[in-house]
């Protein structure tokens, strides 16, 4: 029973990779401005007020596939990249379940938020900033 259940979310793990896989994979190259994010480790220097301390972890890495990778300080997660009508926003994102204490938990439960708020960004050779809809910042970056 046990090897059937461990079988089963096998399986289930496989389809969800092939999912994110795919969804990246139709997005294709995002233009112009994506490939200025793209293929870069980005780390964390602040989520809307909050500095990020440089030895948490959190960063992320934006694919030309529309892929997205990363570590939320706690956890790592994926997801995608996708084009709107209006810019630019990230699909559900998936995430381990570690537990860790706070303040590492509360600030990676903040940062997973902001992100998934992105409708748009700025970026520099060296710099990346999130944007929500009204254009304010919700996580600044610096190119590690």
């Amino acid at each position: 029973m046990k090897t059937i259940v461990g079988f089963a979310f096998f399986l289930l793990f496989l389809a969800g990779i092939a999912f994110v896989t795919m969804q990246g994979k139709q997005l294709g190259q995002l233009g112009s401005s994506g490939a200025e994010i793209t293929g870069i480790k980005w780390r964390a220097v602040s989520v809307g007020e909050e500095a990020i301390p440089a030895n948490s972890g959190i960063y992320i890495q934006f694919e030309v596939d529309g892929s997205i990778e990363g570590h939320a300080g706690c956890n790592g997660f994926f997801g995608s990249l996708e084009q709107r009508d209006s810019g630019v926003g990230v699909g559900p994102l998936g995430a381990t379940r570690m537990a860790c204490p706070d303040p590492i938990m509360s600030r990676e439960l903040t940062f997973i938020d902001a992100v998934q708020k992105m409708a748009s960004f700025q970026s520099t050779s060296d710099t990346l900033s999130l944007l929500d809809e009204e254009s304010d910042v919700l996580v600044e970056f610096v190119a590690d």
